[in-house]
Protein backbone atom coordinates (compact mmCIF):
# COMPACT_ATOMS: atom_id res chain seq x y z
CA UNK A 1 0.00 0.00 0.00
CA UNK A 2 1.51 3.30 -1.06
CA UNK A 3 1.98 6.12 1.43
CA UNK A 4 -0.46 9.04 1.18
CA UNK A 5 0.88 11.94 -0.85
CA UNK A 6 1.98 14.96 1.14
CA UNK A 7 1.34 18.53 0.15
CA UNK A 8 4.60 19.97 -1.15
CA UNK A 9 6.16 22.38 1.30
CA UNK A 10 6.15 26.10 0.51
CA UNK A 11 9.76 27.33 0.19
CA UNK A 12 8.63 30.69 1.55
CA UNK A 13 7.23 29.08 4.68
CA UNK A 14 3.82 28.29 6.12
CA UNK A 15 1.63 31.25 5.28
CA UNK A 16 -0.69 32.43 8.08
CA UNK A 17 -4.32 31.57 7.40
CA UNK A 18 -7.00 34.29 7.51
CA UNK A 19 -9.51 34.27 10.36
CA UNK A 20 -12.03 36.66 8.77
CA UNK A 21 -13.65 36.77 5.36
CA UNK A 22 -12.98 34.32 2.55
CA UNK A 23 -9.80 32.45 1.92
CA UNK A 24 -9.44 33.95 -1.55
CA UNK A 25 -10.37 37.36 -3.00
CA UNK A 26 -13.60 37.65 -4.95
CA UNK A 27 -12.92 40.27 -7.61
CA UNK A 28 -16.47 39.98 -9.00
CA UNK A 29 -18.10 40.95 -5.68
CA UNK A 30 -19.65 44.37 -6.39
CA UNK A 31 -20.29 45.35 -2.78
CA UNK A 32 -16.65 44.69 -1.91
CA UNK A 33 -15.47 46.65 -4.92
CA UNK A 34 -17.08 49.78 -3.48
CA UNK A 35 -14.90 49.57 -0.38
CA UNK A 36 -11.82 48.63 -2.38
CA UNK A 37 -12.30 51.67 -4.61
CA UNK A 38 -11.72 53.94 -1.61
CA UNK A 39 -8.35 52.48 -0.66
CA UNK A 40 -5.98 54.01 -3.20
CA UNK A 41 -7.45 57.54 -2.95
CA UNK A 42 -7.12 57.28 0.82
CA UNK A 43 -3.45 56.29 0.69
CA UNK A 44 -2.73 58.97 -1.90
CA UNK A 45 -4.32 61.75 0.16
CA UNK A 46 -3.73 60.60 3.73
CA UNK A 47 -0.68 62.04 5.49
CA UNK A 48 0.64 60.40 8.63
CA UNK A 49 3.09 62.54 10.56
CA UNK A 50 6.57 61.07 10.79
CA UNK A 51 9.19 62.75 12.98
CA UNK A 52 12.29 62.38 10.75
CA UNK A 53 10.31 63.53 7.72
CA UNK A 54 9.03 66.57 9.63
CA UNK A 55 12.60 67.53 10.53
CA UNK A 56 13.62 67.49 6.86
CA UNK A 57 10.64 69.66 5.99
CA UNK A 58 11.60 72.14 8.72
CA UNK A 59 15.15 72.37 7.36
CA UNK A 60 13.86 73.01 3.85
CA UNK A 61 11.39 75.67 5.00
CA UNK A 62 14.20 77.42 6.88
CA UNK A 63 16.36 77.26 3.77
CA UNK A 64 13.64 78.80 1.61
CA UNK A 65 13.09 81.62 4.10
CA UNK A 66 16.83 82.33 4.35
CA UNK A 67 17.17 82.70 0.57
CA UNK A 68 14.39 85.27 0.07
CA UNK A 69 16.53 88.33 1.00
CA UNK A 70 19.30 87.10 -1.33
CA UNK A 71 17.26 86.69 -4.51
CA UNK A 72 18.81 88.39 -7.52
CA UNK A 73 22.32 87.53 -6.33
CA UNK A 74 24.25 84.28 -5.76
CA UNK A 75 22.30 81.77 -3.66
CA UNK A 76 22.73 78.14 -2.63
CA UNK A 77 20.46 75.18 -3.24
CA UNK A 78 19.60 72.04 -1.32
CA UNK A 79 19.56 68.33 -2.19
CA UNK A 80 17.75 65.27 -0.88
CA UNK A 81 18.36 61.66 -1.88
CA UNK A 82 16.39 58.61 -0.78
CA UNK A 83 15.40 55.18 -2.02
CA UNK A 84 12.42 54.89 -4.33
CA UNK A 85 9.07 54.41 -2.59
CA UNK A 86 10.64 55.50 0.67
CA UNK A 87 8.45 58.57 1.24
CA UNK A 88 10.21 61.47 -0.50
CA UNK A 89 7.27 62.34 -2.75
CA UNK A 90 4.97 62.53 0.25
CA UNK A 91 7.60 64.67 1.95
CA UNK A 92 7.46 67.15 -0.94
CA UNK A 93 3.67 67.28 -0.62
CA UNK A 94 4.01 67.95 3.09
CA UNK A 95 6.55 70.69 2.41
CA UNK A 96 4.12 72.49 0.10
CA UNK A 97 1.19 72.01 2.49
CA UNK A 98 3.13 73.21 5.54
CA UNK A 99 4.36 76.31 3.71
CA UNK A 100 0.76 77.12 2.76
CA UNK A 101 -0.45 76.67 6.34
CA UNK A 102 2.22 79.02 7.69
CA UNK A 103 1.41 81.58 5.05
CA UNK A 104 -2.23 81.48 6.16
CA UNK A 105 -1.18 81.72 9.82
CA UNK A 106 0.72 84.89 8.94
CA UNK A 107 -2.52 86.39 7.63
CA UNK A 108 -1.52 86.21 3.97
CA UNK A 109 -3.89 85.10 1.18
CA UNK A 110 -3.42 81.66 -0.39
CA UNK A 111 -0.77 81.46 -3.10
CA UNK A 112 -0.95 78.42 -5.41
CA UNK A 113 2.49 79.35 -6.76
CA UNK A 114 4.22 79.54 -3.38
CA UNK A 115 6.37 76.47 -4.07
CA UNK A 116 6.58 75.14 -7.61
CA UNK A 117 7.21 71.40 -8.01
CA UNK A 118 8.65 70.09 -11.25
CA UNK A 119 9.29 66.44 -12.11
CA UNK A 120 12.27 65.85 -14.37
CA UNK A 121 12.37 63.03 -16.89
CA UNK A 122 14.97 61.38 -19.07
CA UNK A 123 14.36 63.77 -21.95
CA UNK A 124 14.42 67.05 -20.01
CA UNK A 125 16.38 69.72 -21.87
CA UNK A 126 17.26 73.22 -20.68
CA UNK A 127 14.55 74.75 -22.85
CA UNK A 128 11.96 72.23 -21.67
CA UNK A 129 13.00 72.87 -18.05
CA UNK A 130 12.29 76.59 -18.31
CA UNK A 131 9.16 76.17 -20.38
CA UNK A 132 7.62 73.73 -17.92
CA UNK A 133 8.21 76.25 -15.14
CA UNK A 134 6.55 78.96 -17.21
CA UNK A 135 3.63 76.65 -17.96
CA UNK A 136 3.09 75.99 -14.26
CA UNK A 137 3.25 79.72 -13.60
CA UNK A 138 0.46 80.30 -16.10
CA UNK A 139 2.53 81.99 -18.83
CA UNK A 140 0.35 82.08 -21.96
CA UNK A 141 3.47 82.21 -24.13
CA UNK A 142 5.39 79.39 -22.48
CA UNK A 143 5.92 77.62 -25.82
CA UNK A 144 6.79 80.70 -27.91
CA UNK A 145 10.24 80.82 -29.60
CA UNK A 146 12.82 82.32 -27.26
CA UNK A 147 16.48 82.07 -26.30
CA UNK A 148 17.48 80.48 -22.99
CA UNK A 149 18.41 83.81 -21.38
CA UNK A 150 15.02 85.19 -22.37
CA UNK A 151 13.24 82.18 -20.90
CA UNK A 152 15.20 82.54 -17.66
CA UNK A 153 14.36 86.24 -17.44
CA UNK A 154 10.68 85.44 -17.91
CA UNK A 155 10.87 82.82 -15.17
CA UNK A 156 12.51 85.33 -12.83
CA UNK A 157 10.06 88.12 -13.65
CA UNK A 158 6.97 85.94 -13.35
CA UNK A 159 8.15 84.21 -10.16
CA UNK A 160 8.68 87.58 -8.46
CA UNK A 161 5.28 88.76 -9.61
CA UNK A 162 3.59 85.61 -8.28
CA UNK A 163 5.66 85.57 -5.06
CA UNK A 164 7.16 82.16 -5.73
CA UNK A 165 9.36 81.15 -2.79
CA UNK A 166 11.11 78.12 -4.24
CA UNK A 167 11.42 75.47 -6.92
CA UNK A 168 11.50 71.73 -6.18
CA UNK A 169 12.84 69.44 -8.92
CA UNK A 170 12.01 65.78 -8.34
CA UNK A 171 13.55 62.70 -10.01
CA UNK A 172 16.91 64.44 -10.44
CA UNK A 173 18.56 61.06 -11.10
CA UNK A 174 17.27 61.37 -14.66
CA UNK A 175 20.00 63.97 -15.26
CA UNK A 176 22.67 61.29 -14.99
CA UNK A 177 22.88 60.86 -18.73
CA UNK A 178 25.78 61.13 -21.14
CA UNK A 179 24.02 63.65 -23.31
CA UNK A 180 24.48 67.31 -24.09
CA UNK A 181 21.03 68.12 -22.71
CA UNK A 182 21.86 66.66 -19.30
CA UNK A 183 25.12 68.61 -19.07
CA UNK A 184 23.38 71.78 -20.18
CA UNK A 185 20.67 71.38 -17.56
CA UNK A 186 23.32 70.95 -14.86
CA UNK A 187 25.27 73.98 -16.06
CA UNK A 188 22.07 75.97 -16.20
CA UNK A 189 21.27 75.00 -12.61
CA UNK A 190 24.56 76.68 -11.65
CA UNK A 191 23.58 79.83 -13.59
CA UNK A 192 20.14 79.63 -11.99
CA UNK A 193 21.74 79.80 -8.54
CA UNK A 194 24.39 82.36 -9.50
CA UNK A 195 21.72 84.75 -10.71
CA UNK A 196 19.48 84.03 -7.74
CA UNK A 197 16.46 83.23 -9.89
CA UNK A 198 14.78 80.97 -7.30
CA UNK A 199 15.78 78.81 -4.34
CA UNK A 200 16.33 75.33 -5.75
CA UNK A 201 15.67 71.98 -4.04
CA UNK A 202 16.79 68.88 -5.95
CA UNK A 203 15.23 65.57 -4.94
CA UNK A 204 16.07 62.11 -6.26
CA UNK A 205 16.26 58.42 -5.46
CA UNK A 206 19.40 56.50 -4.49
CA UNK A 207 20.71 56.75 -8.06
CA UNK A 208 20.87 60.53 -7.78
CA UNK A 209 23.96 60.15 -5.58
CA UNK A 210 25.86 59.10 -8.71
CA UNK A 211 24.77 62.30 -10.45
CA UNK A 212 25.90 64.49 -7.56
CA UNK A 213 29.23 62.66 -7.22
CA UNK A 214 29.93 63.30 -10.91
CA UNK A 215 29.28 67.02 -10.42
CA UNK A 216 31.18 67.95 -7.22
CA UNK A 217 31.42 71.68 -8.00
CA UNK A 218 27.68 71.87 -8.47
CA UNK A 219 27.02 69.63 -5.45
CA UNK A 220 29.08 72.01 -3.30
CA UNK A 221 26.43 74.67 -3.94
CA UNK A 222 23.74 72.40 -2.48
CA UNK A 223 24.98 72.21 1.11
CA UNK A 224 25.08 69.15 3.33
CA UNK A 225 22.92 66.43 1.73
CA UNK A 226 19.58 65.89 3.42
CA UNK A 227 18.46 62.29 3.78
CA UNK A 228 15.44 60.25 4.76
CA UNK A 229 17.30 57.20 5.95
CA UNK A 230 15.55 53.90 6.63
CA UNK A 231 14.81 53.38 10.31
CA UNK A 232 17.13 50.95 12.08
CA UNK A 233 14.44 49.40 14.25
CA UNK A 234 16.69 46.61 15.49
CA UNK A 235 19.55 48.64 16.91
CA UNK A 236 18.32 52.19 17.41
CA UNK A 237 15.77 52.87 20.15
CA UNK A 238 14.76 56.27 18.75
CA UNK A 239 14.20 54.75 15.31
CA UNK A 240 12.16 51.96 16.89
CA UNK A 241 9.90 54.50 18.60
CA UNK A 242 9.44 56.43 15.35
CA UNK A 243 8.58 53.25 13.47
CA UNK A 244 6.02 51.97 15.97
CA UNK A 245 4.45 55.40 16.32
CA UNK A 246 4.05 55.70 12.57
CA UNK A 247 2.53 52.21 12.26
CA UNK A 248 0.04 52.96 15.03
CA UNK A 249 -0.99 56.28 13.48
CA UNK A 250 -1.39 54.72 10.04
CA UNK A 251 -3.48 51.92 11.53
CA UNK A 252 -5.73 54.32 13.41
CA UNK A 253 -6.17 56.64 10.43
CA UNK A 254 -7.43 53.73 8.29
CA UNK A 255 -10.01 52.73 10.90
CA UNK A 256 -11.11 56.32 11.57
CA UNK A 257 -11.66 56.89 7.85
CA UNK A 258 -13.75 53.74 7.59
CA UNK A 259 -11.36 52.07 5.15
CA UNK A 260 -11.41 49.07 7.49
CA UNK A 261 -13.69 48.26 10.42
CA UNK A 262 -10.98 47.78 13.02
CA UNK A 263 -7.26 48.36 13.50
CA UNK A 264 -4.86 45.61 12.50
CA UNK A 265 -2.46 46.41 15.34
CA UNK A 266 0.38 47.09 12.95
CA UNK A 267 2.50 48.10 15.93
CA UNK A 268 1.72 44.89 17.82
CA UNK A 269 3.50 41.54 18.25
CA UNK A 270 3.46 39.30 15.21
CA UNK A 271 3.28 42.22 12.78
CA UNK A 272 5.63 45.04 13.79
CA UNK A 273 8.88 43.10 13.42
CA UNK A 274 7.78 41.48 10.19
CA UNK A 275 6.58 44.78 8.75
CA UNK A 276 9.93 46.36 9.57
CA UNK A 277 11.68 43.56 7.66
CA UNK A 278 9.34 43.70 4.65
CA UNK A 279 9.73 47.49 4.36
CA UNK A 280 13.42 47.66 5.17
CA UNK A 281 12.58 50.40 7.66
CA UNK A 282 11.34 52.76 4.93
CA UNK A 283 8.12 54.45 6.01
CA UNK A 284 6.96 54.93 2.43
CA UNK A 285 7.30 51.21 1.82
CA UNK A 286 5.31 50.46 4.97
CA UNK A 287 2.44 52.39 3.41
CA UNK A 288 2.82 50.55 0.11
CA UNK A 289 2.78 47.11 1.70
CA UNK A 290 -0.14 47.97 3.99
CA UNK A 291 -2.05 49.45 1.04
CA UNK A 292 -1.66 46.24 -0.99
CA UNK A 293 -2.59 44.15 2.05
CA UNK A 294 -5.70 46.29 2.60
CA UNK A 295 -6.83 45.77 -0.98
CA UNK A 296 -6.41 42.01 -0.57
CA UNK A 297 -8.27 41.95 2.74
CA UNK A 298 -11.26 43.90 1.44
CA UNK A 299 -11.53 41.77 -1.70
CA UNK A 300 -11.69 38.77 0.64
CA UNK A 301 -14.50 40.42 2.56
CA UNK A 302 -12.43 40.76 5.72
CA UNK A 303 -13.27 43.75 7.93
CA UNK A 304 -9.65 44.04 9.02
CA UNK A 305 -6.15 43.58 7.59
CA UNK A 306 -4.61 40.34 8.85
CA UNK A 307 -1.15 38.80 8.89
CA UNK A 308 -2.33 36.68 5.96
CA UNK A 309 -2.95 39.79 3.85
CA UNK A 310 0.40 41.29 4.81
CA UNK A 311 2.06 38.02 3.84
CA UNK A 312 0.35 38.04 0.45
CA UNK A 313 1.34 41.68 -0.10
CA UNK A 314 4.93 40.87 0.81
CA UNK A 315 5.11 37.92 -1.56
CA UNK A 316 3.27 39.44 -4.49
CA UNK A 317 4.47 43.03 -4.16
CA UNK A 318 7.49 43.71 -1.92
CA UNK A 319 9.44 40.62 -2.98
CA UNK A 320 8.79 41.33 -6.67
CA UNK A 321 10.46 44.71 -6.17
CA UNK A 322 13.40 43.14 -4.28
CA UNK A 323 12.61 45.12 -1.14
CA UNK A 324 12.95 41.87 0.79
CA UNK A 325 14.10 38.39 -0.24
CA UNK A 326 11.73 36.33 1.92
CA UNK A 327 8.31 36.51 3.55
CA UNK A 328 8.80 37.35 7.25
CA UNK A 329 5.09 36.77 7.96
CA UNK A 330 5.40 33.06 7.12
CA UNK A 331 7.11 30.44 9.25
CA UNK A 332 9.78 28.28 7.68
CA UNK A 333 9.68 24.80 9.29
CA UNK A 334 12.83 24.11 11.25
CA UNK A 335 13.92 27.74 11.32
CA UNK A 336 13.69 29.90 14.42
CA UNK A 337 11.45 32.94 14.23
CA UNK A 338 14.51 35.11 14.79
CA UNK A 339 16.21 33.59 11.77
CA UNK A 340 13.08 34.25 9.73
CA UNK A 341 12.45 37.82 10.75
CA UNK A 342 15.57 39.14 12.43
CA UNK A 343 15.72 40.56 15.93
CA UNK A 344 12.29 41.31 17.31
CA UNK A 345 11.05 44.82 18.09
CA UNK A 346 10.15 45.20 21.71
Amino acid sequence: MSAPSRRPSDPLGDQPAPTHGDLKPDYAHRARSERVARVLPFFKANYVEHGPQTLVVEQLLTYLASMQPLLGGPIDGRRLSEHSNAGKSRMIEHLVATAALRRAAAGLPPNPYQIVVLELDKTTSVSAFYRRILLQLGDDHWDSPAKLDELEERVQHLSRKLEVEGLVCDEVQHLDRKTTDARQVTDRFKTFLNRGVLPLILVGDEDSEVFFNKNPKFASRLGTPLTLKPLDVRNNEEDRVHFLRFCKRLDQSMAEAGIVDAVARLDGPGIRTQLAVASGGHIGRVCRVVCEATLHALWRGSPVVERHDLSVATRQFAMKLNWVMHDPFSIVPGASSENSTGARIG
